[in-house]
This record gives C-alpha cells, sequence and structure tokens, in this order.
C-alpha cells in the first residue's frame, strides 16, 4: 500500500505547487483518483499470454476479494436497508428462451442445468444474497408511517399494485463490488427517486466467469416477476460493469420475447458498453480518470478475467468479443424502453459510452433516451458525495423517474 500512499501525496503536493489537473478538480478529487488509479495498477499487474498456463486463476480470484471495496452504510437520515436471500430453486428459468442467444447460450445452459442437477442431487438450493433498500421518501410515497415501516416496507413485495422498483446491478468490473459496498451511493439512489431498490450480490470472475453474472441477474428479475412486480414497474439500473449487466439482461430478456423488457426505465452510470474497449479517450483520459487502461493482451485484465479466463487472447476470442451479448452496441438495441446514461468527461470509457447513446437514440425513435455528460468528472463519480455534481446527477435520475 505504500506505493498508493506516495502516489495520493505526490498528487497533492502536485495541486499544492501546480495546481489542479482538470478546472473542476477540488484536492479531495485529485488526491481520490490518483490513490485509486495506483491501487488499480497494484491489482492487476500486468502479464503476458506466455505464461498463461502458470496463473493461478483462483488466487487471483481470493487475492481480489480480500481486495474488496470498502463496506458502507446507508445513512439513518436517508433509510433503512435489510439482507434478504433468494433461493435459486424456487425461480424457473425457460431453457428454451435462451437458444439461439449468441457465443453464451452454450454457458449459460450449462449454468442452469447444473444448478438443476445440484439441487436434485443434494437437495439443498444455492441462495443469492441481496439488499432492499427502502428510503423514508418511498415510505412516505404510498402512506406508510415510519413505525410500520420494518413490517412492511422492508418486505419484498409490492407495497401497493402500481409501486415502482429500482433492480440495481452493481459495478466492479465483473471481478470486484457487492451490495455492501453499495449501500451509501444506492441508499442516496432510492432517496433522490423515491423508489426501493433492490441490490443483489452476483457471483464475480474469475471464479465464476461469464455468463455467471447474467444467470444471476435473470434470476433475480424472475424473482421479483413471482414477488408481484410487473416488469413495467422495474426500473433496471447499475454502474459501469453493473450497467453492462443491465445491457445483457435487456437483450437476454428481449429475445426470450413476452414482452419481460419492457422497463419502466433503464438508468445507466458510467456503464461499460463494449469489451472491445477502442475509444480514443481510453487514452486521452489515461491520466485523469481513476481506472486504468490495461492491455487486452494481460490475462490479468478484468475483462480478461471474466470472458473465458484462462484461454489465450487469439483471433478467435476477439472475434467472439464482437458478439452483442459482450459488445452490446454491435447488436441491435431496439425496443428499448426510456433511457437516461450518466458519465464524465474525464473517465475512460467516455467515448464508448458517447457510442452506446448514439446507438440506443438511434435504435430507439420516438422514445425518451436523455445523455448527461458531467465536465472533468471521473468514472461513477456519484460515489464522491462531496461532489456538487454527484447530488446534481442524483436528482437528474429523480427527474427522469418522474418523467417515465
Amino acid at each position: 500500500m505504500f506505493s498508493v500512499y506516495f502516489a495520493m501525496l505526490k498528487s497533492a503536493v502536485s495541486y499544492l505547487v501546480r495546481g489542479r489537473q482538470l478546472p473542476a478538480w477540488d484536492l479531495r478529487l485529485q488526491v481520490y483518483s490518483s490513490g485509486f488509479r495506483q491501487y488499480t495498477r497494484m491489482l492487476f499487474p500486468v502479464m503476458s499470454d506466455d505464461d498463461i498456463d502458470s496463473i493461478d486463476f483462483g488466487e487471483i480470484h481470493d487475492t481480489l476479494q480480500a481486495n474488496q471495496m470498502p463496506p458502507s452504510k446507508v445513512p439513518p437520515e436517508i433509510g433503512l436497508h435489510r439482507e434478504l436471500q433468494i433461493t435459486v430453486a424456487d425461480v424457473s428459468i425457460d431453457r428454451d428462451s435462451i437458444r439461439g442467444i449468441g457465443v453464451i447460450e452454450r454457458p449459460l445452459l450449462s449454468l442452469i442445468d447444473s444448478e438443476k442437477r445440484d439441487f436434485q442431487s443434494s437437495g439443498e438450493s444455492r441462495r443469492i444474497a441481496y439488499d432492499l433498500i427502502t428510503p423514508w421518501s418511498a415510505c412516505e410515497q404510498v402512506g406508510i408511517g415510519l413505525d410500520t415501516t420494518t413490517k412492511t416496507a422492508m418486505e419484498p413485495s409490492p407495497l401497493n399494485p402500481d409501486e415502482r422498483v429500482i433492480l440495481y446491478l452493481h459495478g466492479g468490473s465483473y471481478v470486484l463490488g457487492n451490495p455492501v459496498a453499495y449501500r451509501e451511493p444506492v441508499g442516496y439512489l432510492a432517496h433522490y427517486t423515491l423508489l426501493r431498490t433492490f441490490v443483489i450480490d452476483y457471483r464475480l470472475a474469475p471464479r465464476h466467469p461469464c455468463p455467471a453474472q447474467l444467470h444471476d441477474a435473470l434470476i433475480a428479475f424472475n424473482f421479483l416477476i413471482r414477488q408481484g412486480f410487473t416488469p413495467q414497474n422495474i426500473v433496471l439500473a447499475g454502474d459501469s460493469a453493473g450497467g453492462h449487466l443491465c445491457l445483457d439482461l435487456m437483450l437476454l430478456l428481449r429475445h426470450a420475447g413476452g414482452g419481460l423488457h419492457k422497463f419502466a426505465g433503464l438508468m445507466l452510470i458510467s456503464p461499460l458498453p463494449s469489451l472491445l474497449l477502442s475509444g480514443d479517450s481510453l487514452n486521452s483520459n489515461g491520466s485523469h480518470d481513476y481506472l486504468v487502461s490495461l492491455p487486452m493482451e494481460s490475462p490479468n485484465m478484468p475483462l480478461r478475467l471474466f470472458y473465458r479466463p484462462g484461454a489465450k487472447y487469439t483471433s478467435d476470442y476477439k472475434q467472439e468479443l464482437k458478439d452483442s451479448m459482450l459488445t452490446p452496441i454491435s447488436g441491435s438495441l431496439a425496443d428499448f424502453p426510456p433511457t437516461i446514461i450518466q458519465c464524465g468527461t474525464a473517465e475512460l470509457l467516455l467515448d464508448d459510452i458517447r457510442e452506446l447513446f448514439t446507438k440506443i437514440k438511434g435504435d430507439n425513435p420516438g422514445t425518451q433516451v436523455v445523455f448527461e455528460e458531467y465536465p472533468d468528472m471521473v468514472h461513477v463519480f456519484h460515489r464522491f458525495l462531496f461532489r456538487p455534481e454527484s447530488k446534481q446527477a442524483y436528482e437528474a435520475l429523480y427527474e427522469f423517474v418522474q418523467s417515465i
């Protein structure tokens, strides 16, 4: 950790001597960005495919989980959270609806079948943990007094037939993140939007590679439907890799038919639109964003850990990455719900996110598609609650929810 603290100290000195790195930055944001950037370099040292056979991906997974995002809390003045679990065996998935979905079809069907066999063999079901975050504002919206909140509003079923909720898929490059780390930022999202929010603890790579995350997201969605929510009353939201997972879930449900993809809305915060990572901002914002532009040639790069960890970066592998379930902007994004996309102009993914907006807007004429860029802000700047841009972004999400 010495290198992280040194990077932060060096950044602070630079701020005091040379001034801010970007016009909108304050000392705190500049120091945090430098520290997180160095921390990312520590977690994901560049490796070579020449050494791939000697890499212990299980050890990499354990190291990443030992260096998880720090826990956070829902501020008590905002609301409450409750830790719950989904019993996977209670949620059915239509296998036939998945056929023809692309490169993830076989591994996804394999996960579904394996889960079923394990349950039939042991009689014990896997469980998916999730947080239910209930803001006081949502209680007031449906006329529930604070004294009855824990009895009613903390139950995972509709408070009334028209209640809208958020299904939130967290970020973390598919290798980090969990509901505990997201309690504060998602607590504010729930508070500003006046909506109860479900945050699932989906499985992480590399121990659980693609499409385990989509499998868990699909189970969570079907669970909400089973609980009595309708797709039209669910707002799908996610940041970073969670935004990518939102796009994948949308595409999978659209492929399945039956209107299950007709969400009330889609909220994408600094989403990952592509596993190809081709935008010029990967270089131009490399010294600003706290994310690090790691080469795809490194088998320890998060996206390589996510999709077929241990596979070499061959021409066939690159071709697979073009599949629309891995790179959504490469296929049709038609028949999407009202959508809002937020990002910062200082983030690595800026160009790819702009392309995503153009694609969704072009494929959905007549549908509300909102795109907001926040000057000089980094990846998922919403987490920096000390910044005024964070509050502005949450307020914009409220306005979006009110408009749909």
